[in-house]
């Protein structure tokens, strides 16, 4: 099949326990991110993402290499490179809507982009049980405001997941019969 699973959702929508179980049930190849911003003591490069450094960073973006590039905040960049996009598996990523677009302008990649849609009440509440700050989840929480707006359109498929009736697993058995078809 060889196609490339890509996920978008707001902060606390189900992106990154989705993504996993598609590579753990489903034989899914995760892409890993490269970043400029600093290893936390938590992380593995090459596991969590590829750490590398500005001038690193910089060369891949300027010679082409890096398919999808963003800055956060002022400091950080996180990319992707265009080699880890090529078919050969069934591949997963969680992009931000800019990322999906730069994305999309490769037409000889098979994508197929899936938002996670949860309302922004139930997401502050999953942050907040799931341990995080309560400042930090607030702030995460208003980062995506905006940033979505109008993504329903742009992606293939929208995964409504109110109260989080739905289950991860029946989120990806929902992916996996929309791409298998």
């Amino acid at each position: 099949m060889n196609k490339l699973i890509v996920l978008l959702g707001e902060s606390a929508s189900g992106k990154s326990v989705t993504e996993k179980e598609l590579v753990n049930i489903y034989g899914f190849k995760r892409i890993i991110l490269y970043t400029t911003r600093p290893q936390r003591d938590t992380e593995k490069n090459g596991i969590d993402y590829h750490f590398i450094s500005e001038s690193e960073f910089n060369h891949l973006k300027d010679n082409g290499s890096m398919i999808v590039h963003t800055r956060y905040k002022e400091d950080w960049q996180y990319g992707i490179m265009k080699a880890d996009c090529r078919t050969g598996h069934n591949k997963v990523v969680i992009l931000t809507p800019s990322g999906l677009r730069m994305l999309k302008k490769f037409k000889n990649i098979n994508i197929y982009s899936f938002y996670i849609k949860v309302s922004r009440r139930d997401r502050l509440i999953c942050a907040l049980r799931r341990g995080d700050c309560i400042d930090e989840a607030i702030r995460r929480n208003l980062s995506d405001v905006g940033q979505f707006d109008g993504i329903e359109e742009e992606v293939d498929k929208v995964i409504y997941n109110f109260s989080y009736r739905k289950t991860p697993q029946e989120i990806c058995n929902e992916i996996w019969d929309e791409i298998r078809h």
